[in-house]
């Protein structure tokens, strides 16, 4: 078998499509070209990678379902979501796990709820400020006196 025709075969033979004579040149040229297994092996793993990134495409839609479930059943037509489950779905709500049409109904609890709506307000606050620590001075030195005993095989304190 010559390289350029097993470079044609190669989808066939990862999708099991050979017929056994045609399968058997296949891996006779497989085993026998460098190149061509090379080649065969770079297929074969941007083939496993679609598969993996067609699988977690997959979970991520399962974890929408899920969180889109999870409201469907805290509310029913018309009623209001409770604090609890507000509560509950609080994080899937600021990780945008909630789907816009469903966020409504978290607007609508915001808008009657003066409890969870200055809760939403804390934690979009805290999300949004970007606060400074100041470090005092003499904890580097600390820091660098108790790592030096300890790697010298010394008291941590």
């Amino acid at each position: 078998m010559e390289c350029a025709q097993f470079e044609e075969l190669i989808s066939n033979y990862l999708d099991c499509g050979m017929a056994r004579p045609e399968r058997r040149g296949f891996c006779e040229h497989l085993l026998a070209c460098r190149p061509c297994h090379w080649l065969f092996n770079d297929v074969r793993q941007a083939i496993d990678g679609c598969h993996e990134w067609k699988e977690s495409q997959m979970r991520e839609i399962g974890m929408f379902t899920e969180v889109e479930r999870r409201i469907i059943n805290a509310t029913t037509a018309g009623e209001m979501l409770s604090c609890r489950t507000l509560d509950a779905l609080i994080s899937d709500y600021f990780d945008g796990l909630i789907e816009s049409a469903y966020e409504t109904v978290f607007n609508e609890h915001f808008s009657v709820c003066d409890g969870c709506r200055r809760l939403v307000e804390g934690v979009r606050e805290s999300l949004e400020e970007q606060e400074s620590v100041e470090v005092p001075e003499e904890l580097y030195g600390r820091i660098f006196a108790a790592t030096s005993r300890a790697a010298v095989g010394g008291s941590r304190r």
